[in-house]
C-alpha cells in the first residue's frame, strides 16, 4: 500500500513539474493550489495523521517561533551576502534585470510563498515524507523526499544556466556545461532538501520550512532583482 501510495504521489509532482515548467505556466499558481489539496488529499485518504503532515493544531505556535527565527536568518545572509564583493556575484541574473518592480514584488510576495515554497514544501516536507517515512522509516522519508526534490529541479536548472552570468562564466556553454550545471542544481537542492527534512522534523511543523523556502527565494529574488538593475544603470 505504501509503495502505491509513493508512486501515485510522484506520478502526481511529475505531471505538476511538466505543467508548471512546459505545458501550463501561465496558470502557474492555480496549478499549485491544486496540486497542493489533491496531495494533501491522497496522504490522508491513505491514512497518514495531519501530525505525520505537519500540520497538527498543536504545533502551529512552535510553528510560528520556528518561522520568525529563519525568516530573520535568511534576511541577515542575504544582507552579508549582498554587502562582499565575493558574494555579490551570484547575485547577476539577466532575467531579473529585465522585470519591472510590480513583477518582482508579485513574484516574492505572493508567486513564490503561496505558490512554489507552498506546493514544494507540502509535496516533499509534508507528504512524501510522511508517506514514505510511514512505511519505511524517517530516514528513507528524508532520503526519498530529497532525492526526488533534487530532480525536480532538473527543468529550472537549464533555465538558470542560460540566464545566470555567474554559472555561465563558471561552467561554459554548451551542452556539457549544461549538463553539469543540471547535476550540480539536483545535489545541491537534494542536499537542500536534507537541511529542510531536518528543520521540520525538529519544530514539528511545516511553517518553518514553507516560510525558509519563501524568503530564500523571495527575498534572494529582490536582492537579485536590485543588484541587477543596479549593474545595468552604470
Amino acid at each position: 500500500m505504501h509503495l502505491i501510495v509513493t508512486a501515485a504521489v510522484i506520478a502526481v509532482l511529475i505531471v505538476v513539474n511538466l505543467l508548471n515548467n512546459k505545458w501550463a505556466t501561465k496558470h502557474y499558481l492555480m496549478i499549485c493550489f491544486i496540486a497542493t489539496a489533491s496531495l494533501i488529499a491522497i496522504a490522508r485518504v491513505s491514512g497518514i495523521s495531519w501530525e505525520e503532515l505537519g500540520l497538527a493544531r498543536d504545533t502551529w505556535l512552535a510553528g510560528v517561533y520556528w518561522s520568525a527565527a529563519v525568516f530573520a536568518a535568511v534576511a541577515l545572509f542575504y544582507a552579508i551576502a549582498a554587502s562582499l564583493p565575493l558574494t555579490r556575484k551570484g547575485f547577476s541574473d539577466k532575467r531579473a534585470a529585465e522585470q519591472g518592480w510590480t513583477s518582482v514584488l508579485y513574484e516574492s510576495t505572493i508567486r513564490i510563498p503561496f505558490g512554489t515554497a507552498l506546493l514544494e514544501e507540502t509535496a516533499f516536507r509534508s507528504v512524501l515524507l510522511a508517506v514514505v517515512a510511514d512505511g519505511w522509516g524517517w530516514t528513507w522519508g528524508v532520503v526519498v523526499s530529497s532525492v526526488v526534490f533534487g530532480f525536480w529541479h532538473v527543468l529550472p536548472a537549464f533555465e538558470f544556466h542560460e540566464n545566470n552570468e555567474t554559472a555561465a562564466g563558471m561552467l561554459g556553454d554548451g551542452w556539457r556545461a549544461k549538463a553539469t550545471s543540471v547535476v550540480l542544481t539536483v545535489l545541491g537542492t537534494g542536499a537542500a532538501g536534507v537541511g529542510f527534512c531536518v528543520l521540520r522534523g525538529l519544530s514539528g511543523s511545516l511553517l518553518p520550512p514553507i516560510v525558509l523556502h519563501a524568503a530564500l527565494n523571495g527575498i534572494g529574488l529582490a536582492v537579485t532583482w536590485a543588484f541587477a538593475r543596479r549593474l545595468r544603470d552604470l
